[in-house]
């Protein structure tokens, strides 16, 4: 995302909506791989967008639901969902806010991107890329219906060439990513019973 920002180099800032435990991680990567990048965090009582030359403005999913209207006035050359996931319902107050917020670019951000069913994945697209699998009501119609009961193997290849060109998914089996992982760390911390569950036990 910080590469993508830096090659449209169009002079707007990049909008982060992000949990606010990810906004500090947000702060240090772009300072690491973009330094001399403006990095402004819109959150907490003092928050502006006065005089924002390019660079990344870091929100929160409740910030960016209760100021939307005045995000939505601020240009933007792209909008960024991190944890997408909190957008997945498209009728939920914080979807419909983040819908409203225009930008040429926009990149959901998500490990999950269905964790219940297809309407998910339609919602994280259409907010991406808006058309792209039509009206829900057809999507489940056409392809969710079909694919979440594995019945029709066609409706699936079908999807899945459809969206391709719009995903980008990275596993540990991929070449070049263990490296790129930092090594495992497992702790173990032995929590003694409480004397009532010591006696349930």
């Amino acid at each position: 995302v910080i590469a993508l920002h830096l090659r449209r180099d169009r002079g707007e800032p990049t909008l982060v909506v992000c949990p606010a435990s990810l906004m500090g991680n947000w702060q240090r990567e772009i300072n690491r791989f973009a330094p001399g990048v403006p990095v402004r965090r819109f959150h907490g009582p003092d928050r502006t967008l006065e005089d924002l030359d390019g660079g990344f403005v870091l929100t929160t999913y409740g910030t960016m639901r209760s100021a939307a209207p005045r995000l939505a006035q601020q240009t933007w050359g792209m909008v960024v969902a991190d944890e997408a996931q909190h957008v997945k319902n498209p009728y939920s107050a914080t979807a419909k806010a983040l819908r409203t917020i225009p930008s040429p670019a926009r990149v959901a951000l998500t490990g999950t991107p269905v964790e219940n069913n297809l309407s998910e994945l339609w919602a994280l697209l259409d907010w991406t890329t808006p058309g792209l699998l039509g009206p829900l009501k057809s999507f489940r119609a056409r392809h969710a219906r079909a694919v979440e009961n594995g019945e029709d193997e066609e409706a699936i290849a079908r999807l899945a060439r459809l969206i391709r060109p719009f995903l980008l998914r990275r596993k540990k089996s991929d070449p070049g990513i263990v490296p790129e992982l930092p090594p495992k760390t497992e702790t173990d911390h032995p929590v003694p019973l409480t004397r009532e569950q010591a006696s349930l036990y």
